[in-house]
């Protein structure tokens, strides 16, 4: 997570732990998308980047006994060329479900939608941090979202 937010978690009301990130995409778990590979499989570094993004905010995150925590899946991973002002730019969607679950049940629960277009020579890490910056920044800044985690 390269980007930043203005949302503050450092006095949320609860424990919250990050669990793993699941893939529900059939294949290699470290595809990005079109047989991109990444050296670590994409459900890490989308772990990775909730992580981050949620501490970029103060949230300090728990590893047990926490009150709710967020579990995510990847749902899909797109990449296309596209012709952004007469530009050749790749651009990346990364579909990743997530949910607030506590109390047994479910409290909150999206789709995050991360998409990164970037000049196709910046290649696909380049498109893969701007996808990855998008979802951060939609997740911290749902209303709702914040609401259950007062």
């Amino acid at each position: 997570y390269n980007g930043s937010h203005n949302t503050d978690f450092s006095s949320i009301s609860v424990s919250l732990k990050i669990e793993d990130v699941l893939d529900d995409r059939d294949g290699e778990p470290r595809e990005i998308a079109d047989e991109y590979l990444a050296e670590i499989p994409l459900s890490e570094m989308i772990y990775i980047a909730l992580v981050q993004g949620l501490e970029h905010g103060g949230a300090e995150l728990v590893e047990s006994d926490q009150d709710v925590q967020i579990q995510g899946r990847i749902v899909s991973s797109e990449l296309r060329t596209v012709d952004r002002a007469g530009v050749e730019s790749l651009q990346l969607t990364i579909r990743t479900h997530v949910a607030l679950q506590g109390r047994g049940r479910t409290i909150w629960e999206t789709t995050l939608f991360g998409r990164g277009t970037v000049p196709a020579q910046e290649g696909v890490g380049a498109a893969l941090v701007g996808s990855l910056d998008r979802m951060v920044r939609e997740l911290v800044n749902d209303d709702y979202f914040i609401i259950e985690l007062q």
